[in-house]
């Protein structure tokens, strides 16, 4: 598919933030000092706007904050299946999905997930029927940096699988196609155990865009 000129939204956690572009700026985890420490020259280096420059695309909204959950209840801030998530994406041709992580960090059980990511991707199909969705599974990221904690205080590993799992089940079911990262069996660059460097965030935006371009 030919997405030259198409605006594209990102839907998302911590991973997908970045300072003075996010919806949510206040809840933005790549600000100067992570941005630094993760050696950004800019939101160019970020996994989304990688794809969406590699593609010909255009930025529409950014909706991602650090620690949102899919589901609602959990985290900070409203869950990314809320009403006031999945209804403020703009006017876009392409939604990037990219959330979970912080669900299995907060304990949320698998049935949970799977209802909340059900009913996220029921409202943005009513809210956005014509437009393309994507959704990424979960993977794990090694940790580059010796002085930054690993994320939540665990150790990599963390059980991933069953989350992406569900992500599957839900994206068939609603009809829209996923981003398969889980699959792939890389383990992505990171600054903490989770968040990207932005060598990790090229990493998975080539992840990305291989299924795009299918």
């Amino acid at each position: 598919m030919d997405y030259s000129g198409k605006k594209f939204s990102v839907l998302g956690d911590s991973i997908s933030t970045f300072k003075g572009i996010t919806v949510d700026d206040p809840n933005t985890f790549y600000g100067r000092v992570m941005c630094e420490k993760g050696g950004f020259r800019d939101v160019n280096d970020t996994w989304w706007m990688r794809v969406i420059n590699a593609l010909g695309g255009v930025f529409e909204r950014d909706n991602a904050f650090a620690g949102s959950c899919v589901a609602d209840g959990y985290g900070l801030g409203r869950g990314m299946c809320s009403e006031e998530r999945t209804g403020a994406l703009g006017d876009p041709d392409v939604i990037l999905i990219f959330g979970g992580a912080n669900d299995v960090g907060f304990g949320v059980s698998e049935t949970g997930f799977r209802a909340a990511y059900a009913l996220m991707l029921s409202r943005l199909r009513e809210n956005y029927p014509d437009t393309d969705i994507f959704c990424g599974t979960l993977i794990n990221g090694r940790k580059v940096l010796d002085d930054e904690p690993f994320f939540m205080g665990e150790e990599p590993g963390k059980p991933l699988e069953p989350f992406s799992s569900i992500i599957r089940d839900c994206a068939a079911n609603a009809g829209v196609r996923v981003v398969d990262m889980a699959a792939s069996g890389l383990v992505y660059d990171t600054i903490d155990g989770c968040h990207p460097t932005a060598g990790g965030m090229a990493q998975l935006a080539e992840l990305w865009l291989t299924a795009l371009r299918k």
